[in-house]
């Protein structure tokens, strides 16, 4: 499968941008203008690296920021095109806060929609510390480790997950860090899966 290659902690994907990777990148520039640090992780990780699924949603992490800051971002948000269930955006804050996901897409569109949390946990704020580069054509994204990403997956253990999990571990198992992934798993706790998975 040409196209596809993780080379120094950069995922190099030769085509042009779905969209699921527009609304990435346009979301990615709106919170960089405002410099927070923020990752994609989950499922969109997996279509990027070329498993063809379908997802409603793409799941980003963002750090914590201050009020101030998101009411900033929710004018931003609205004044590019986005909406939210949670109208108005102003109680983005509120929210994200109180541990829910921010729903937001833009105007006129229900799918996809980004799934927006602050990180939470030890494993998001790894995500986030150690995300690596999403070379899409000529636009980037940063994603959550690839190694992180697979341990997860397997924790999570849904079908979908596993599945994305073997497409990961299949496709980049020359590049990947070895010792990087079974730390994850380790901390995860999911060796048994870990096994079958190197099997699969």
């Amino acid at each position: 499968m040409g196209g596809i290659e993780l080379r120094n902690d950069t995922l190099i994907i030769e085509r042009e941008p779905n969209q699921l990777d527009e609304l990435a990148i346009t979301f990615s520039d709106i919170l960089n203008r405002f410099g927070i640090r923020h990752v994609y992780i989950a499922g969109y990780v997996s279509i990027l690296a070329g498993r063809a699924r379908s997802t409603e949603d793409v799941d980003v992490l963002i750090e914590r920021i201050d009020e101030e800051t998101a009411e900033e971002l929710a004018e931003m948000l609205a004044k590019e095109g986005f909406w939210g269930p949670a109208m108005p955006l102003v109680s983005i804050y509120e929210m994200l806060n109180n541990g829910e996901n921010l729903w937001v897409a833009p105007e006129d569109q229900i799918t996809p929609h980004l799934e927006v949390k602050f990180v939470r946990d030890e494993f998001d704020r790894s995500s986030l510390t150690n995300a690596i580069t999403a070379q899409i054509g000529d636009r980037a994204v940063p994603i959550g480790p690839l190694e992180l990403q697979i341990a997860y997956k397997l924790y999570l253990a849904a079908q979908k997950d596993l599945e994305d999990a073997v497409h990961l571990f299949t496709l980049f198992e020359e590049s990947l860090s070895v010792p990087r992934l079974e730390q994850w798993v380790t901390r995860l706790d999911v060796e048994d899966e870990y096994e079958r998975l190197k099997q699969a």
